[in-house]
């Protein structure tokens, strides 16, 4: 089983108990495993809503940054001060100067992920794509996560700046079968599908969680129907 939980999102609303903030992070537990994906904009919200989960700092096995800006790395110090040995996982371009950039990482934490590979190191089934350039926000490079849950995968996506089409391209590179189910989550920021490429992908896309900075919100509910939803703060999913 895989559990996902959003830690930090704003585009909706929250659970009992939960912060919401701006950015967008999520907890991954898988083989009994804790990986954080982004860690937001400030500590504070993302430590607290990991004390609400019942998850400390010191329990996290790893860490995978989508794209160095400063809403999905700057809550990052937080979770240094109490693992200053955690690995973080960029992609091969995070050094390149951008606009809104993030908190340097301390070399000792950093791992750099160079082309799309399975992630054996943080558990087993755990997938990064290749790095992607986009010219949006000034502009930025991004990779995504895939996630094998047996049966299908999971898409996490941090803002999507070069768009979900680029990501879904390294499946091919993945070795993830074109036709196994999908479940993509994550912010979409300005992309959206096309109605046909929203059709090609229909059979197999079983449900849309949007998330932070989704533009299009009612393209993808008026294409996939139900199977759209909003982020919740303090959600947990379970494939």
């Amino acid at each position: 089983m895989v559990k996902l939980t959003i830690l930090i999102d704003d585009i909706d609303d929250s659970e009992v108990g939960y912060k919401k903030s701006f950015g967008f992070a999520v907890l991954i537990e898988k083989d009994n495993k804790n990986i954080l994906f982004d860690t937001g904009t400030y500590s504070e919200p993302l430590l607290a809503n990991l004390r609400t989960h019942g998850i400390s700092p010191s329990s996290l096995d790893a860490i995978i940054l989508s794209h160095n800006h400063n809403d999905h790395t700057d809550g990052l110090p937080g979770i240094l001060k109490e693992n200053n040995d955690i690995p973080i996982y960029v992609n091969k371009d995070w050094d390149v100067p951008v606009s809104f950039q993030g908190k340097r990482i301390p070399k000792r934490n950093l791992v750099v992920n160079n082309e799309a590979r399975e992630r054996k190191d943080i558990a087993s089934g755990i997938y990064l794509t290749n790095s992607h350039y986009s010219s949006d926000n000034g502009r930025i490079y991004e990779h995504a996560c895939y996630i094998d849950t047996g049966n299908s995968y999971i898409l996490i996506c941090g803002c999507c700046h070069p768009g979900l089409t680029i990501f879904l391209q390294d499946r091919t590179q993945l070795g993830i079968p074109l036709d196994f189910d999908l479940h993509l989550i994550g912010g979409m920021h300005r992309f959206r599908f096309s109605d046909s490429e929203a059709e090609e992908l229909d059979s197999i896309v079983k449900s849309v969680i949007l998330c932070h900075c989704t533009s299009y919100a009612s393209d993808y509910r008026r294409q996939f129907g139900k199977r759209c939803t909003l982020g919740i703060v303090g959600h947990t999913l379970e494939f």
